[in-house]
């Protein structure tokens, strides 16, 4: 009896709580959608963060809750997206691709106005005296942009810039947020026209440290016949829902400030 009242004793609250926990499972188990699973199969898995998400299944479970839209992932496929808008019963506006461009074409040809040494990196080159460069608004050639690219899709070129293969780029937009400079902007992959520059100063003063920005003479805004291109504060912009990529400001430019992409 000495043994056997133990065993009874210990069988018995093994039982019990036993029952407890299978009952305690029942009760406060989180019900999870069965959606869930299917759409983060669809997204990328990149988990690059640009959505504002905690990687693609903080997306996934913010886009069931209705919390963002299935627009907010710039890097899925269209064809995953139609099928992620159709587990969830919606339907989607086909957009056209955006790829990153670099509004920048100094890189070597802009002299330096002191020597660097300490992290390679542009955010911190970018807090002494706003970079080395003696443009202000210029690339500063530390490649940080590289770094941050989930993708791959970014490397330094032979003139110290950043160069984006287009074919690798998501249009994710890490990009734009890192760089000081705010040099990347997301571009329709359509377009074949863009601005290689930044700079808002006045054209002798552009001139004196770049030989390749924009000096806002208004030759371009003045040749293009859809009125796309117009020059605001010294600078040349694009307007891309007018722009038809005639080129005609590409081929009038002076210091070739405006490219066609390749």
């Amino acid at each position: 009896m000495e043994i056997l009242i133990p065993v009874l004793v210990l069988g018995s609250l093994g039982l019990i709580f036993g029952i407890s926990l299978a009952f305690a499972s029942q009760r406060l188990a989180v019900k999870s959608d069965p959606r869930l699973e299917r759409i983060q199969t669809l997204l990328p898995g990149a988990n690059c963060g640009a959505c504002g998400s905690a990687g693609c299944l903080g997306f996934a479970e913010r886009l069931l809750g209705g919390q963002v839209g299935l627009d907010a992932c710039r890097v899925t496929e269209e064809k995953a997206k139609a099928e992620i808008a159709k587990i969830l019963g919606k339907k989607i506006e086909r957009k056209s691709k955006t790829v990153a461009f670099l509004h920048c074409n100094g890189g070597r040809r802009v002299k330096d106005r002191f020597i660097y040494y300490g992290i390679e990196d542009c955010v911190a080159v970018n807090l002494i005296l706003a970079g080395q460069k003696e443009c202000g608004w210029g690339c500063l050639g530390f490649g940080t942009c590289v770094e941050v690219c989930p993708f791959g899709a970014i490397s330094m070129g032979k003139e110290v810039l950043p160069v984006v293969d287009f074919e690798k780029c998501k249009g994710c937009g890490k990009c734009v947020q890192v760089c000081p400079k705010k040099l990347f902007t997301l571009i329709p992959i359509t377009s074949n026209v863009y601005v290689a520059c930044s700079s808002h100063d006045l054209g002798k003063d552009t001139r004196e440290v770049c030989t390749v920005g924009c000096v806002g003479c208004k030759r371009c805004q003045e040749v293009c016949p859809v009125d796309a291109i117009i020059v605001i504060d010294n600078l040349a912009t694009i307007d891309y829902n007018k722009c038809n990529n005639c080129g005609e400001c590409v081929r009038v430019c002076p210091t070739k400030a405006i490219l066609i992409r390749r």
